[in-house]
This record gives C-alpha cells, sequence and structure tokens, in this order.
C-alpha cells in the first residue's frame, strides 16, 4: 500500500490500485492478484488437487465424535454455498457455522438464502452476538477506523475456529485467501489459514476498539479469536477452502448457488447506481456494507465496482477498457437511504456522518477541482493513454 502523498498506481492488467492495504505491485506493474491468475497452469492444479487429497484423508480419520470432518463458514450466499457443496463433493462430512447479523440488520433475502442450505440438509449452527453489543461494537470501528465491518469480519472468522475447537472438529474452513484474490495481506500465499487473524480487517485480533463501559471482554467473547496456542495444541488445521476450487470466482460460484436455490439482489437494492454493486448476487445477508464501501472509495480511492471488475478482467467476462468505464459510472455509488438506515441503527445523526466521513477521506488522492472531490490520478482506457503520449 502506497500513502504519503505518493500518486497512486494502477494494476496495467485490472483496475486494482496500490492504495489497498498489503497490496504489492510487480516490477512489471502487476497488482498481486494479476500474477498469481497469470501463472497459474494445469501442474499447480494437479499439485493443489494433491495437496487437498491429503488434508481431506487426514481430517477423515480424525473425524469427531459426532460425526463431523471439517467446519464450513457460510453466510448462505454464493461463495460459501460453493465451499458447502464442495466439501461434500471431496468426500467430507461438513458441520456449518453461521454469523447472523442482528434482526433489524440482516436482510429477509439473507435470511432466506440461510434457511435454503438448511433445506438442501445441511447441518447449521449460528452464532449471533447481542445485538447491544454489536451495535456498540460497529459504532466504535466506524468513529475511530472508518470501516464498521472489522469487528464484523473478527467475529464470522473467529467462528470457524471456535466452533470446530467446541466440538472436537480437526479441520476449519474459510473461504478464499485475500492474499490470492484481492492482494489484502493474509500472512498466506497459499491455503493455510493458520494466520488469517492477521488479515487487515481483524487487526490480529484486537477488540480493544470496540470496548466501553457496557461492552466488556466478557461480553465481547464471541468477537474473541482462539489463542493460536490453543490451535497449535489441539492440532486444528485452518485452511482457505476456496484456494483449492480451480473455477471458484464470483460468477461460477453465483451460477452453482442460483441453480441451488440462492435468492440474489432484485429492484432498486440490484441497481447499481444505488449500491455500488455491478451484480445482484454481491453480498446479499445486509445493506450496510454498502456504506462501507463508499466510505472504503474516500479512504482508498477505489470501492466495490472496482473489486469487482478486477475479478472480471481477470476471469476474461470484460475488457479493461470495458471495466474502466463502469467504474467511472458506478464506482463508490451509495443511495442516501442506505446511509439513513446505517445511521438509525448506530444512532448516529446525519450531520456527525458526514463529518466522520470526510475527516477520513484521503487527501493525498483526493483534490478539490471546480468546487467539487476528484481523484488526482484517474485510470486511463488505452485510448485516453495513447492521446496523452501523443501530445506528450
Amino acid at each position: 500500500m502506497r500513502t504519503g502523498g505518493h500518486s497512486v498506481k494502477y494494476c496495467k492488467n485490472c483496475v486494482e490500485p496500490d492504495t489497498r492495504p498489503g497490496q504489492v505491485f510487480t516490477e512489471d506493474g502487476l497488482c498481486t492478484p494479476c500474477a498469481y491468475s497469470l501463472s497459474y497452469d494445469a501442474a499447480e492444479w494437479d499439485r493443489r488437487r494433491a495437496e487437498l487429497a491429503k488434508i481431506v484423508e487426514w481430517a477423515k480419520s480424525r473425524r469427531s465424535p459426532m460425526g463431523y470432518d471439517c467446519i464450513v463458514g457460510v453466510s448462505g450466499g454464493k461463495d460459501s454455498t460453493r465451499l458447502a457443496y464442495f466439501a461434500r463433493e471431496v468426500g467430507m462430512n461438513p458441520l456449518l457455522v453461521s454469523f447472523v447479523y442482528p434482526p433489524m440488520q440482516q436482510t429477509d433475502l439473507g435470511a432466506c438464502n440461510l434457511t435454503n442450505l438448511i433445506h438442501k440438509g445441511f447441518d447449521v449452527i449460528t452464532v449471533q452476538p447481542s445485538p447491544e453489543v454489536f451495535r456498540r461494537a460497529i459504532k466504535h470501528s466506524f468513529v475511530k477506523l472508518g470501516n464498521w465491518v472489522n469487528p464484523s469480519d473478527l467475529a464470522l472468522y473467529a467462528s470457524i475456529p471456535r466452533t470446530a475447537l467446541q466440538n472436537n472438529i480437526p479441520l476449519a474452513c474459510a473461504g478464499e485467501n485475500p492474499f490470492v484474490t484481492v492482494g489484502s495481506g493474509s500472512g498466506s500465499r497459499d491455503g493455510d489459514a493458520t494466520n488469517v487473524v492477521s488479515m487487515n480487517t481483524l487487526r490480529g485480533g484486537d477488540i480493544s476498539p470496540y470496548l466501553d463501559d457496557y461492552n466488556t471482554e466478557e461480553k465481547m467473547f464471541l468477537f474473541r479469536f482462539p489463542e493460536k496456542e490453543r490451535i497449535l495444541k489441539n492440532d486444528l488445521k485452518l485452511i482457505y477452502l476456496g484456494y483449492y476450487i480451480e473455477d471458484y470466482d464470483q460468477e461460477n460460484n453465483a451460477r452453482f448457488a442460483v441453480e441451488r436455490g440462492m435468492k440474489v439482489r432484485e429492484g432498486k437494492d440490484a441497481d447499481p447506481a444505488r449500491t455500488g454493486f455491478l451484480h445482484n448476487h454481491t453480498m446479499l445477508d445486509e445493506d450496510f456494507v454498502i456504506v462501507n464501501q463508499f466510505v472504503k472509495y474516500l479512504k482508498l480511492g477505489f470501492g466495490q465496482t472496482a473489486q469487482q471488475v478486477a475479478l472480471d478482467i481477470r476471469a476474461g467476462r470484460l475488457t479493461r477498457d470495458e471495466g474502466i468505464e463502469l467504474c467511472r459510472k458506478f464506482d463508490g455509488k451509495c443511495d442516501i437511504d442506505y446511509i439513513r438506515r446505517f445511521c438509525k441503527f448506530v444512532d448516529m445523526p446525519e450531520e456527525e456522518f458526514w463529518d466522520l466521513v470526510e475527516g477520513f477521506r484521503n487527501r493525498d488522492i483526493w483534490e478539490i477541482r471546480d468546487n467539487n472531490w476528484h481523484l488526482k490520478e484517474k485510470l486511463e482506457t488505452s485510448w485516453e493513454m495513447a492521446q496523452r503520449l501523443d501530445s506528450a
């Protein structure tokens, strides 16, 4: 990640900027995910399949007394539906664990999709913190860090190894390795998720920013990641299961999940001009993430549109020029309705929200022109780049 007044650089293959925490570009100007995706070959996937086969054999030899070989974290969305079925396909009996948002935050769509997995015959354990504890935690995170998602991510990821330890299940499965898929540091460049807690949003498992007189450490138990010593002592293996699925990506996973009953966004909640989401199968279980992506756009210069475009470019579904036009049109979009609902949930006046948001705007990458904020460095299409070079 570049900071300290440096101009933003963009990946030459996709639209990924170097402002993402943990992102490292190659000497050829490629972001980490593009460099990885361009290096894959048949031999690499043969190696991963063989590696997974050994892991599955190991897990089945240590099957829990209740008959489970692994834990899979799920929401009922496209990626977790794919993971749950894949665990079965490779011969394991998975127990699914789902972190559930408070009733006033979870969408009906999210509840419907989690229920769909249950109807498909999977055993599911749900983990749901006290709504007041959760509300306070995400408000503290938003005010202090400009990212309400951090404690939510921590509770979600912590639930996977904790449930495995509580039930003597040998293998805990997360989804994708963020280092490989988006370039965010996670302490691993392969399928090993032992150091997942080092992810940027998990902050090493530190819950101190979310504590107050009400949110004591005892009340924040569900947000606490198991100690590494306990994980090692119990011989619990943590993996990124998505790392072992050759065609694991947003479109393939969505197609797979819809065919098995997953419902997607519809109507105004599927409008990218309101959400910044290009696809109607994205982040289905709650809507405040739309607000978070808007704030990320101000902090880092890119939001959910750019992230989805980058994935589609790597998969060959978009050209870079097509992706740039979509970013210009939709990146950072967030309808005021989502902001007002978020403010109501965390009990924050809208004026305070906007003051905080402007405080988090990164002045190193934004500037005022014609009385409006603009990114200092913009993505250039191939035609625009050629025009600039010709006129130089």
